[in-house]
């Protein structure tokens, strides 16, 4: 059995893992001394167009497919209702 002060440090170690990775997804332009993400800006400062040290890193598998996070919402009402109608067809037949 894992004691509490292990399960919280457990879980405190992996935020600090996940805050580094993401900073590691930043570059820093030194012309202007301003930080961004190259996955978003085509690997180049949005300021002054340098290209970034680290290149540019190809965008997450939803993005490239065009998938917004919107649609995540839309599937989980449309799972929703599938299951009250069932519930409600199993309920009504039951009598």
């Amino acid at each position: 059995m894992i004691s509490a002060s292990r399960f919280v440090n457990g879980i405190g170690d992996r935020l600090q893992a996940r805050r580094q990775e993401r900073g590691s997804e930043y570059a820093f332009c030194p012309n202007d001394r301003f930080w961004f993400r190259p996955v978003y800006t085509e690997g180049k400062c949005p300021l002054c167009g340098e290209v970034a040290p680290t290149g540019v890193r190809p965008l997450p598998l939803l993005q490239r497919l065009g998938i917004d996070r919107s649609w995540y919402g839309v599937g989980a009402l449309a799972l929703e209702s599938l299951g009250m109608l069932a519930l409600v067809l199993v309920m009504y037949f039951r009598g």
